[in-house]
C-alpha cells in the first residue's frame, strides 16, 4: 500500500495534470479579455501580450493542443520581431547550462531528450516542437523549477526539513509562507483525491509556494539581465494563475504581466475566479 507521504507527494506531481479540458487551442480560437470581457481573436490577445515582459500560458502538461498554442504564441511573437525567452517549468535551474548549450547548438538531440527525460515526467512527444523552435531560432530558454528531490522532501517533509546545504541552494527569498487564497485553491484539488492529515496538506502547499517562489525569482532574475526580452512562460494552470507565480513576482516587483489559461472542464474552470486570469480560451 502506497504511504500517505509519497501518495502526497504524487499529487504534487499530477495535481495539475488533473484539470481537464476539451477544446482546440489555436490561432482561430477566441479569447475572454477579463479587463473588459470583450471577446477578441488570437491576433488581439497576442497584441496586448507584446506590452508585458512576461507571457504566462498556463497548460494541462499532458495536453498536445495546449503546447500547439503555447507554439504558435511564440512563433508570432517572435515573427513579429519580439525579442523573446521561453521560462519552462519542466527543466530545474540546475539544468540551465544544458539549456543554454542545447539552444546554442551544442547538444545532439537524443542527449537532450535523455536529459529532458530525466527531468520531466511527460512524454518528450508533448513538448518536442516547443523545444525545438526554441533551437532553430536560437531563443533562450530559462530554466525555472526546484529540483524534484528538493520539491519530494518538502512535500513529504515540510519545508522545516530541508537541511541548511539545500537551503542554499535556493534563491535568499524561499520561505514556507503560504498564501490562504491559493492555500484554499489546492485544497479543493486535494481533497478531489482523497483527504489526508492536516500536516500532510500543509506539507503539499509548502512544496507548491517553494515552487512558485523559486520561480518567480528565477524569472526576475533572468530580466534583470535580458530587460529587453518578453519571456513567455510555460507551465500548469495552477502555477501560471495569478494566485501563482504571478502574485510572487507582485510580491517583488511591479513586472508587467499577461496570463492566459487554456478552456478547461467545467469542474476545473469553477476553481479558478475571473481575475485569475487575463484571457482565458473560449474555443
Amino acid at each position: 500500500m502506497t504511504s500517505p507521504p509519497v501518495k502526497c507527494f504524487r499529487l504534487l506531481a499530477c495535481l495539475f495534470l488533473l484539470l481537464l479540458f476539451s477544446a482546440n487551442g489555436d490561432c482561430a480560437s477566441r479569447f475572454e479579455r477579463v479587463s473588459d470581457g470583450r471577446i477578441v481573436d488570437f491576433a488581439g490577445m497576442v497584441a496586448d501580450l507584446k506590452g508585458a515582459r512576461l507571457a504566462f500560458l498556463g497548460e494541462v502538461h499532458d495536453k498536445r493542443e495546449h503546447h500547439d498554442l503555447q507554439l504558435e504564441v511564440i512563433k508570432s511573437l517572435h515573427q513579429a520581431g519580439i525579442p523573446v525567452a521561453i521560462g519552462v517549468e519542466m527543466f530545474s535551474f540546475d539544468y540551465q547550462p544544458l539549456l543554454d548549450r542545447w539552444v546554442a547548438g551544442e547538444i545532439p538531440l537524443p542527449e537532450f531528450v535523455r536529459a529532458y527525460q530525466q527531468s520531466w515526467t511527460i512524454p518528450w512527444a508533448m513538448y518536442d516542437d516547443l523545444f525545438l523552435y526554441a533551437r532553430n531560432n536560437r531563443i533562450p530558454l530559462v530554466a525555472l523549477d526546484i529540483p524534484r528531490e528538493i520539491a519530494m522532501t518538502v512535500a513529504r517533509h515540510g519545508f522545516a526539513s530541508l537541511p541548511p546545504t539545500v537551503r542554499q541552494q535556493l534563491p535568499a527569498i524561499a520561505s514556507c509562507r503560504i498564501d490562504a487564497p491559493y492555500m484554499e485553491f489546492i485544497r479543493r484539488a486535494f481533497e478531489n483525491h482523497g483527504t489526508g492529515s492536516r500536516q500532510q496538506f500543509m506539507h503539499f502547499c509548502e512544496a507548491q509556494q517553494l515552487r512558485n517562489q523559486t520561480m518567480a525569482w528565477y524569472l526576475l532574475s533572468y530580466h534583470k539581465r535580458e530587460p529587453q526580452r518578453l519571456v513567455v512562460v510555460l507551465t500548469g494552470v495552477g502555477h501560471a494563475m495569478k494566485r501563482g507565480i504571478p502574485y510572487e513576482i507582485h510580491e517583488l516587483s511591479p513586472l508587467p504581466l499577461k496570463v492566459v489559461i487554456p478552456r478547461l472542464a467545467p469542474g476545473a474552470r469553477n476553481s479558478l475566479d475571473v481575475s485569475d486570469a487575463d484571457y482565458y480560451l473560449l474555443d
